[in-house]
This record gives C-alpha cells, structure tokens and sequence, in this order.
C-alpha cells in the first residue's frame, strides 16, 4: 500500500513541476528590531491567470512566501496599529527580504487591508472570498479551504486540530450550535467571513475567570443578506423510484432570524444523527454542562436508533425550524423544533462464539428487522441582559419519542434450530427546565446561580414469540403450542439540582473560586415479566422472583472551593470538593445508606506561546449505577439473557488523568496534536455472569479488583505547498477482572492503529485525498485470545472543471482478517456530478451511491463472554437525478 501513496504523491506534485517557483523569505520586525507575531502578508499578482499568496509570521516574525517564477506581484505587508509597507517583486530565485513597520501615527487615515487569516489573542479571522473559487455550494466545502481548519464525514469541524463545540451565525446559536446541520445546509455565498473564538464563554463578563475551554466558530453572513431570505430547494428521483426533497429556507433581518431544513427521501440519508442528539441533550443551559457533582447516567433508549446507518431499506423524513427575535437591546428570544421519523428494513447475519472454561459455543445468527421511530424536540430559550453586569436566562426543553422494532431471528446452536420473533416499542418523553442568573458584583466579585429540573419517563415493552422454550431454568415457561412471553417496563426520572458559584479575584495571577450544591434524583423502576398462555390465561413469572417494583432516591450535598494562579507561561488550577451522599433503595428490602467523599482536582496549563501549550488534567471521579442496576428482582433482557440488579451497589471511585500537547505553525505549515489519557478504577461495577449454552445470567456487583486504562492519541497535519500530508495513531492498553461461571478472570484488550491521508488544495487542477488506516485489536482472557486487523485505504475527488461542473467521487475497501486466518473484504464507491450555470438559480445533478452495489458490511467485536462476527446487509446500487434551485 505505501507503493501506491509514493506513485500518487509524484502525481499530486506534478502541477508544482509545471511551474518554477521561488520563495520570499525574511523577518518582519518594529524599529526597534522587535519581531512582529501574526504579521499578514499579502502577494497580488498582476496576471489574473494565478492565485494571490499569502503568509502570515510566526512568534519569532518569520515569513515564507512561494511565488511563481519571472511574474510580476506587490506584496502588502500590514500589521494593526502600525503603517502598511507595500513593494513589488519578481523572482528568479530565493531571496530573504526583512522588513520593518513604523507605528501608525493616524488610525483613521488607515487604509483597510483584508487579510486572509488574522489571529489576536483567542480569536482567528477567515476572509474566506480569498479562498474560495466561486463554486462551493455549503458551508462544508468553504470551510474545507481554509488553514488550519478540517471537517469530517459526519459534520464535526476542528481547527488547528481542537474540536469546535459550538456553531453561531451572527453571533446566535444555529440549532443548539451543533456543526452539523451547518455544515452541511448554510450556502456559501451567503458567507462574508468566519471567527474562530477559543475559551469561549456565552456570559461575556465570565470570559477570563470561569476557565471555559469551549471553542466556537462564528459564520459573518453578508451585509446584502442581513435583511434577505435565501437558501435552495432540492428534489430528486432515481432508480426504482427512489426519491429525494431537501429544501434549506433562511430569512436574517437585524432583529429576525428564521432557519427552516426539511428533508424527505429513501436513499439512506440521515439528517439527524446520534451525534447531533448528544450535542443537543448538552446545550440546556449557559453554565455547567456536566460539573463533577452530577451523577453520571446512563443516556437513554432514545439514542439507539439514532446510531443505524446500515440497512436494506430505508425511508427518512425529517423538519427543523429554528427562530430568533431580539425583542429590544436587552431581550432575546431563541426557540427550534425538529421532527423526525425513520422506517428502514435492516437484514443482518452473526457468527457468535461463546466463550467458557469447559467448551466454546458457536450459534449462527439471521435477523431480519423492520424499524419504525420518530421523535420531536423542542427548545424554547429567554435571555435578559438588563445591563454590562446582569446576565439572565431560562430555557426549557421538550423531547417525546416512539420506537418501535420488530425483528424474526433464526438461531442455531448444536443442530437446534429456533426461530424468534421479537418485537419492542418504547415511548419516552423528557422536559428540562433551567433558570440562570450571572451577576458581577464588583470588579473582583463575581457570583453565578443555576437551577435545573429534568423529568424523563420510558415504558418500552418487548414481547417474544417462539416456537422452541427458551431460557430453559431461567425463566418459569410453561408448555404450550408455541413460547409467546411479555415484558412491559416503566421509569420515571426527577432530577432537581441547584448551584452556586462564587469567584473571587485576588488579583490579576490569583483567583478563588468557591461552590455550593445539591443534586437530588428520584427514579421509579417498575417490571412484570410473564408468558401469554394460547388459551389467554397469563403465567406471571413474578412467582420465580421477576417483578421488580423499585423507589430510588440519591441526593449529593456538595461543596468545593479552587484556587487559580499564573506565574509566567504557567497556570495551575486546584481544589478539593466534599461531597456527602445520601441514598435509599426501596423495594422488597430497603437499603437507607450515606457515606462522605472528598474529590480533588488538578489543572496546569503551560503555554509557551500562542501556538504551543501542554495542558494536565487530574480528577478524582465518582458515579452511581441506573436505576435498574438497584433492582434486585429478575428481568428479561434479550431472548436468551436475564439480568438482576443489586440493591447493595455503591458508588463507582476511580482516577482520571489527562496530558495533551498541541502545536501549530503556520509559517512551516505545521499543526501537531497528542494527548496521553491515563483512567485508574479503585471501585467499579461489574457484572457477575454464569452462562448456560447460549444463555446468559447476570448481575452486577461492586468490586475493589484494579483496573487500568492507557490511551494514546498523536496527530500531525503538514503544508507542501498545495498538497496537505496528514498522519495519525492511536493505542488504547486495558485490562480488568470479570467473574464468568465462578471463575474470575484477568482480561485484557489492546487496540492500536495509525493512518495516512495525502490532500491536495488545487483551485485548477483536480483535488484529490487519498488515504489508508490500519487497525490491530486483541482480546485475552486466561483461556482465550483473539486477534484480528482491519484497514481501509479510500480515495476522494473533487474537480471543478468547464466553468460550472463540479465532479466529486469516493471509493473505500474494508479487509479484515483474524487470526483463524478468516478474510471478510467489501467496498463501496459513490460519485456524483453537478453542473450549475454561473449567475444561474438552476442546477443539475447527477448521483450514484453505492455504484459497485456492494451487499454487505463486515464487523467484529468481542468481549469477556462473546466472540462476534457480523454480516450486515446495506442499500443497493441507487441512481438519483436532481434538481436545486437557489433562493
């Protein structure tokens, strides 16, 4: 495979061989010889046949410029607060040219420069008309075009290789702030530029003290668009009827803001995914997202669908609305709605091996599934800002969902066959409610409160039809002409949880930061487990010790205090916290307990420069279990598991630490990130498994047994020119002790892997990325191992060609291979091609995904019990024509 990289990296630097280029190189200083940091500089050509350069300075003031060789340029060289040089040049080889600013003496009488990239202090600035070409569609692909900035496959964006955690357009959370739906739905040439802001806060005067490590990236629309509905309508149809409708509707105004996405089709395109829901469930509140005295639960049911990209068919409709209102300068009104309903057909074929001291169990596994799920969510946010010291807000939140799946699953183990249909159906609903209030008493006081109300309520219901018994001694069946079995749950949810937070400053290097709270969670867990007789008589299992009925109640009284000092390029943040819990379990024995915990915390930030900084991160951690882990009568989990909980739980205590490294130049083209996580359990819940055949027994208990975990994580991103190099690797080391029939055992997992990508950033020539990732995964337990490898080399093209022609394709492979020497390959290719007229509304397109028709995925995975092979059978071969038309 590495061949092939060097053969495509001559071609990718073949358009460099067409053209002799030299570079200008120098260093750019004040008067006094005092280098100038982030200095822009700009080369215009004067043949519009080339591109315009730039660079910008490093700490020490260093700059490169490649131009073209014999053509004419004048480079502008600008720095805020200091007089514009401007000089023309011609290369016929590398020179070094320094240069020197005179301060300004007349900030009026500048002449406004644009710059392609301004960095000042947290913020990076993007002129992105310098970048861009003319014929990028969405937000996705002007962001493509910039330094420093990268945008996967599911719409996450990082720059200078840190996450962004939230998306605004003129300054206003688009949707919550998740990137996605941004991403992949603002048009381009509604864009005037992008703000890249670090340690961002959403409470201005709490910017520099609340030590907030968010960033957020801020879309500039136009000033033609700040009163102007634009956006565009799609519609499609294709092979076998399949169809498409995705219209994007927006209307800015200086005080109204309406965003409408609706999208209707059959091709397996999802919308909304599991990775949006998570970014919407965090973005209740202004505050705390997850501070270290919340219970850390478990997500619910309604994310698991949201996670299913593969199937054989599959139908999606999906409508967001999103509202904006500045009623005056001091109230503002945010509100969104998203709907959403998925049906796909899933088809999936499994090879489990079950894993014991005394024999290894295999059963093969078909399962054929219809799934049916919607959900809506609402938001509906209030902020008052009465004047530069107040910040008040409310927010409340609104999400209900139905699920419901159905599935025939054939089963056989030792010539037995057993065929299963299941089917569950799960209705939840969930309301948040949180209140805020930010007051800066004076300059070194400073007081913040929240309040947060949640209350969630699930009742799914499974049900199970067999025509052989199953869970032979696990569950009390009585004979019949076939096994029809029922289960109906219930949970409700209070969650109430208050804080206060106070910061003091001492002074500019010393700050003092005090907390006060309660948590109070309040669940109700009910089950009834039994079989429905042919002659409708019901055989309650709740004689065999099923039918749990169970009140939990946990509340954490907490109070913290942290200090903060800078001495130099070094910041260290530390605290201790007193937690005093309380819990209660009552069901048919009650359990009434309390203990204290003191957790500290450790934070140190080394910051060399603004483009180099090592940050640790030490945190004494502590969880409780759900709800159902407390239950501790039997219940049905699958068809052939049944779990029982542990009213004796306690909570779970272990240590996290974390050491991230992060270095960028811009100037050698250069961005570098890694960071060593480090997770040591004191306490920790685990389950306790005996296994029969096929069928499993569990239930969960409180260990002292150490666990460890290593993670190690590097990437590193180079600029040649027009051609991007990026690598990367990981390597995950674990190891933890489980109990499977008696026998405790010693288990260890390590995962390790690396990956290469070459890119191009060519604006006439082909763009092409092409890459290959190599995985190796091995699981040991005292009397099995497992081994297996997986890569996956892709290519990406993109071509703008022939004035309004744009030509995108992409192609994968996935081997995998064990260490029984077992093969599973498949690939899958998409290509589309789309042609709009300049100046024209009209567009056309035509698109083919999975055109080598691939069947199938492959996946494996593996734990203390089970070894899996998975066959999971996807959308076939599908040809799309469409039509867009821009607003």
């Amino acid at each position: 495979m590495l061949k092939y990289f060097l053969l495509l990296s001559i071609f990718l630097f073949t358009p460099n061989l067409y053209s002799q280029k030299y570079s200008l190189t120098g260093i750019v200083t004040d008067s006094l010889l005092k280098p100038l940091a982030y200095t822009n500089i700009l080369a215009k050509p004067l043949s519009k046949e080339l591109d315009m350069a730039f660079a910008i300075s490093d700490e020490k003031g260093r700059y490169k410029l490649v131009l073209k060789a014999n053509e004419s340029y004048t480079v502008t060289v600008s720095y805020l607060g200091f007089q514009s040089k401007n000089f023309d040049i011609n290369l016929d080889t590398n020179i070094t040219k320094n240069i020197y600013l005179k301060p300004s003496t007349n900030l009026l009488d500048e002449v406004i420069i644009i710059n392609p990239v301004t960095i000042k202090q947290d913020t990076i600035i993007y002129e992105t008309k310098v970048f861009m070409t003319g014929t990028e569609r969405k937000l996705k692909q002007v962001l493509k075009k910039l330094p420093g900035v990268e945008v996967d496959k599911n719409g996450g964006v990082t720059v200078l290789g840190k996450k962004v955690n939230k998306l605004l357009v003129d300054g206003k959370p688009f949707f919550g702030g998740g990137t996605k739906l941004g991403v992949e739905n603002i048009p381009a040439d509604a864009i005037e530029g992008i703000e890249v802001i670090d340690n961002y806060n959403e409470v201005a005067f709490l910017k520099g003290i609340s030590g907030s490590d968010k960033m957020v990236m801020n879309i500039k629309l136009k000033k033609d668009k700040k009163r102007f509905t634009f956006g565009d309508i799609e519609v499609g149809a294709g092979t076998d009827k399949h169809y498409l409708a995705h219209p994007t509707i927006f209307y800015y105004s200086p005080k109204t803001n309406i965003n409408f996405i609706g999208d209707v089709n059959d091709i397996g395109v999802k919308s909304f995914t599991i990775k949006d829901y998570l970014d919407f469930e965090g973005g209740i509140g202004k505050m705390f997202s997850d501070p270290s005295s919340y219970f850390q639960l478990s997500k619910n049911a309604f994310s698991n669908f949201l996670g299913n990209q593969d199937f054989k068919n599959g139908k999606n409709k999906f409508g967001a609305l999103h509202l904006t209102q500045a009623i005056n300068d001091k109230w503002d009104v945010s509100s969104y709605a998203i709907f959403s309903k998925t049906q796909n057909k899933t088809q999936n074929e499994t090879q489990n091996q079950y894993l014991s001291e005394s024999n290894n169990l295999i059963e093969d596994k078909t399962e054929n599934g219809l799934i049916d799920n919607s959900f809506f969510m609402a938001k509906l946010a209030l902020d008052y800002i009465p004047n530069s010291t107040n910040d008040i807000s409310y927010s409340a939140f609104f999400k209900s969902s139905t699920n419901e799946n159905t599935n025939n699953i054939s089963s056989l183990t030792q010539n037995i066959l057993n065929n299963l249909n299941t089917n569950s159906d799960d209705k939840t609903i969930t309301l948040k409610q949180n209140a805020e209030w930010h007051k800066k008493i004076s300059r070194k006081h400073t007081s913040s409160l929240t309040i947060n109300y949640q209350y969630d309520k699930s009742n799914p219901k499974n049900y199970w039809l067999t025509n052989q018994p199953i869970l032979q001694g696990l569950i009390p069946l009585q004979n019949d002409l076939e096994f029809n079995i029922n289960q109906i749950k219930n949970l409700q949810t209070h969650n109430l949880s208050l804080l206060f937070k106070h910061y003091w400053v001492l002074n500019n290097s010393n700050h003092v930061y005090t907390t006060i709270g309660n948590n109070l969670l309040h669940d109700n867990y009910t089950t009834n487990d039994f079989q429905k007789l042919s002659n409708n008589t019901i055989n309650n299992f709740n004689t065999a010790g099923f039918g749990n009925d169970l009140a939990l109640n946990i509340n954490d009284l907490y109070i913290g205090v942290q200090h903060k000092f800078k001495i130099g390029i070094i910041t260290v943040k530390s605290g201790i916290a007193a937690h005093y819990y309380q819990w209660k379990v009552n069901q048919s024995t009650k359990v009434n307990r309390d203990k204290w915990l003191w957790l500290p915390n450790f934070l140190t930030k080394i910051e060399f420069s603004k483009s180099e900084k090592i940050n640790f991160n030490y945190n004494l951690m502590n969880s409780f279990a759900d709800a159902p882990k407390y239950a501790n009568k039997f219940q049905l989990s699958r068809y052939n598991a049944v779990i029982r909980g542990n009213e004796n739980l306690e909570n779970e205590l272990y240590h996290s630490a974390k050491l991230s490294y992060t270095k960028f130049s811009l100037y050698r083209g250069i961005i570098i990130n890694g960071n060593v996580g480090y997770t040591k359990r004191i306490k920790t819940i685990r389950n306790q498994i005996q296994l029969q055949g096929i069928n499993r027994f569990s239930s969960p208990i409180l260990t002292e047994n150490p666990e460890t975990q290593w993670q190690f994580r590097g990437n590193l991103r180079k600029t040649f020119g027009k051609v991007i190099v990026k690598a990367k690797s990981n390597l995950t080391l674990s190891d933890y002790f489980q109990e499977v029939n008696g026998i405790l055992s010693k288990n260890k997992s390590n995962s390790k892997g690396f990956g290469l990508e070459i890119a191009t950033n060519f604006k006439q020539w082909p763009n092409i990325e092409i890459g290959y990732n190599k995985n190796f995964n091995s699981f040991s337990t005292s009397n099995n191992s497992s081994k297996f490898t997986n890569e996956n080399p892709y290519i990406n093209i993109e071509y703008d060609f022939l004035k309004g022609f744009i030509l995108m394709a992409d192609y994968s492979r996935n081997n995998y291979l064990n260490n029984n020497n077992q093969k599973n390959n498949y690939e899958i290719a998409n290509a589309s091609l789309f042609y709009q007229k300049e100046d024209s509304a009209w567009g056309f397109k035509i698109n083919g995904t999975n055109i080598l028709n691939a069947k199938f995925k492959n996946e494996n995975s593996f734990s203390e019990f089970i070894i899996s092979d998975q066959r999971t059978y996807i959308l076939p071969r599908i040809w799309l024509f469409t039509l867009t038309y821009k607003l």
